[in-house]
């Protein structure tokens, strides 16, 4: 009950600054609270329950194959969207852990057999990748429950990816990457807004910026080590762009923040903060996990902070790792016949 206990607290002192005018509904606080309580679990079961609804879609993809239900592209498709909306209508109905890790199993068995039927059915690799990415999005929109949430902002943005790598357009990757840390940086810096303005998005907003930090992860990891995508490194400066902007910006909010007023220290600060970017500029792996560190100590968010540093770490270690391999194949002497 100690985190009973601070919310009680806090919002006594949200009362006291704010005046009579401030009114909450503390037995509807409390009932959400209990019944978060209610639903809580140890890891153990968790992952027991996961581990169970896998073997029951390991099970069913089993019982597919033995009643030759695989080469039905319509019995693929039907039973994909059929399990799709199953998955969903579960977390509308219930509430527990128990039907969360069975319709998580439905969800993506749901998605492997309609991509499987698609593929069946003859259809275009992109248009596969644009129909998996579009149902995604649907599903995002009227879905609240947190892990499908997550699912499907990864599914969608790695359809994105998953277009431009099919298409040999891996110059477009640096668009991805701006428009994630755009989205980002605009989601966390407008917390407030965002989750007071409708309802909705309050229950979006969690899985959204782990979702959001994850697919930038990914961009960043296609272009922060060398030679996973064929990425011309003459151009690799164009997703420092956006990310040094941003960075800037954040930086000039922490500043504010700490009430920076003299002449003198902002001009240190920002000068090695400038020195600290154009150094990053060939590096923008780097600059993005510098991005999402800064970010999320901005607004106390640990897990995306701890996440960012684990891949400020990777990206310095990956761009040292690299240049080193880069020099040693310079160094070799090349023998002419």
């Amino acid at each position: 009950m100690d985190k009973l206990a601070h919310i009680e607290k806090l919002l006594e002192q949200i009362r006291s600054s704010e005046g009579d005018t401030f009114a909450y509904d503390e037995d509807k606080i409390q009932e959400v609270y209990e019944k978060q309580g209610a639903n809580t679990s140890s890891l153990a079961i968790k992952i027991l329950s996961i581990l169970g609804g896998f073997l029951a879609m390991l099970a069913f993809l089993g019982f597919l194959a033995i009643t030759g239900l695989y080469d039905s592209a319509i019995g693929l498709l039907l039973f994909g969207l059929g399990f799709i909306v199953a998955s969903i209508a579960l977390n509308k109905a219930f509430d527990k852990l128990i039907f969360d890790t069975f319709s998580i199993s439905l969800y993506i068995l749901g998605f492997v057999l309609f991509i499987i039927g698609l593929f069946q059915w003859d259809i275009e690799e992109n248009t596969v990748t644009l129909l998996t990415g579009i149902l995604a999005l649907v599903v995002l929109l009227i879905t609240q429950n947190y892990v499908l949430l997550f699912l499907s902002v990864l599914i969608f943005n790695g359809s994105l990816l998953t277009l431009i790598i099919s298409n040999d357009a891996y110059e477009l990757v640096h668009f991805y990457i701006a428009i994630n840390a755009f989205m980002l940086a605009y989601l966390l810096l407008n917390e407030a807004k965002i989750i007071s303005s409708y309802k909705k998005l309050a229950k979006l907003y969690n899985p959204l910026r782990i979702g959001l930090i994850m697919s930038l992860l990914f961009g960043l990891m296609a272009i922060g080590k060398r030679g996973l995508l064929p990425v011309s490194q003459d151009y690799i400066w164009l997703s420092s762009i956006v990310l040094i902007l941003i960075v800037a910006y954040i930086t000039h909010i922490i500043a504010g923040i700490h009430k920076i007023q003299t002449l003198k220290t902002k001009i240190i600060i920002y000068s090695l903060v400038g020195l600290l970017l154009l150094s990053t500029v060939f590096s923008p792996a780097i600059l993005g996990a510098l991005l999402i560190l800064l970010l999320c100590f901005l607004v106390n968010y640990k897990t995306g902070l701890v996440i960012g540093i684990i891949a400020l770490v990777y990206f310095v270690s990956q761009y040292y790792y690299d240049l080193s391999f880069t020099l040693l194949t310079k160094s070799i002497p090349v023998s002419y016949t």
